[in-house]
């Protein structure tokens, strides 16, 4: 079942992909030629992780290979959170934000006890950065109006993102099985799905 998941997730990031980059070809917007690379290095990932389960039917040993294009994925989506928001999105103080740490510090040490210390702090770092400034960006588009609040669909689309990525991090931690009788399964499923949402949740805050 795991082949499943990774040609599903392998499917929507190549679609995600070619419609960022046919939207970024009509309307010349940098956002949505960042949105590309996020899709294009995600696919990329799934798609080398997808290609080894085909040919050895079993997980990749060098996970790295793989690792490289996810991160980089990611790197793309801070990049694209940093171009949408405004200056004084950036300036505003929010208490709330710091919720990002507080949640992902514990879950940081907690993910350091089952895998590869450098791979969870790179990855957890991340995360909580993404969390920070999409939590702090989701106030700020609160005190807007007309469309400037649109912006905070974007914003929550980075969350849930943040959010599965956690979810299915600890799931896998106790269930590493990847069956649909497994949790890890469904919650892969939901990562997918966030992925997903990134794309109608930026062109809205492209249109804010």
């Amino acid at each position: 079942m795991e082949l499943i998941e990774n040609l599903l997730q392998l499917l929507t990031t190549f679609v995600g992909a070619l419609l960022s980059g046919i939207a970024y070809r009509k309307s010349g917007r940098q956002a949505y030629f960042l949105l590309l690379c996020f899709y294009g290095c995600f696919a990329l990932g799934a798609l080398y992780w997808t290609l080894y389960l085909l040919l050895f039917d079993t997980t990749p040993r060098v996970f790295y290979v793989s690792e490289f294009g996810w991160v980089a994925s990611v790197i793309f989506l801070r990049i694209l959170q940093a171009t949408l928001s405004a200056p004084e999105e950036r300036a505003f103080r929010c208490r709330r934000a710091w919720l990002a740490p507080a949640f992902g510090v514990p879950l940081l040490a907690f993910y350091c006890t089952f895998g590869d210390i450098l791979s969870n702090l790179i990855w957890c770092g991340m995360m909580i950065w993404l969390s920070f400034c999409a939590i702090r960006g989701l106030f700020y588009a609160k005190t807007q109006t007309g469309a400037a609040r649109n912006m905070r669909y974007f914003h929550i689309g980075v969350l849930c993102f943040a959010f599965a990525e956690y979810l299915l991090w600890t799931v896998g931690c106790f269930w590493p099985e990847t069956s649909p009788a497994s949790p890890t399964f469904w919650c892969d499923m939901l990562l997918t799905l966030a992925i997903l949402g990134l794309l109608p949740a930026t062109r809205k805050a492209v249109e804010a």
